[in-house]
């Protein structure tokens, strides 16, 4: 008890000297911002079926739009909305909706660090049945980001799913990563 007590007591100190501000004069106003990008979406799937697993890796592009939330100089809050196609099989494409909230932090040189939850969900896959499917998947992503000139950044970001896409019983699974390299411009 005497240890929560100490660890509480200094976290307490922590987040009060980083919430203490400046002069007016010196301080910057943190304001909120708004953005648009795009990239390289790689897939891949985790195949179980009866026994036997095999992983099936596709690309396609992502794009969407972001706003950004700063609640100190070295950390934001971004939450995003990002449509994405890849290819499923030979002649599908699967459509997905993801929606990641990253929990951003200034590291140093221009280099932004990230990680939060992801949400996706199920728009379609070519020709398939959608409801032999899972529409609702869930997991987690971190990455970096660069900004290779004033309001332009280089990104890149692996997503863990801990959903499955496809759950058809015992031995029968199919389980969605993907790594997302791409641009973002900030407004």
């Amino acid at each position: 008890m005497k240890h929560i007590t100490i660890i509480l007591c200094a976290l307490c100190l922590t987040v009060n000297s980083f919430a203490q501000g400046e002069d007016e004069d010196t301080s910057t106003i943190l304001k909120t911002t708004f953005g648009i990008k795009a990239g390289y979406n790689a897939i891949q799937m985790k195949i179980e079926n009866e026994g036997t697993d095999r992983v099936q890796k596709e690309a396609g592009i992502y794009f969407g739009v972001f706003v950004n939330f700063p609640t100190s100089e070295t950390f934001s809050v971004q939450p995003e909305i990002l449509y994405s196609s890849s290819r499923y099989n030979f002649n599908d494409n699967i459509d997905l909706l993801h929606v990641p909230v990253l929990l951003k932090f200034e590291l140093a040189n221009n280099f932004t660090g990230f990680i939060g939850p992801e949400a996706q969900f199920l728009l379609g896959i070519g020709d398939l049945d959608t409801e032999l499917f899972n529409t609702f998947m869930f997991g987690f992503h971190f990455g970096a980001s660069f900004e290779v000139a004033p309001h332009f950044f280089l990104e890149a970001r692996p997503y863990f799913a801990l959903s499955r896409l496809l759950d058809d019983g015992p031995g029968v699974s199919r389980k969605l990563n993907t790594l997302q390299v791409g641009l973002a411009y900030q407004f």
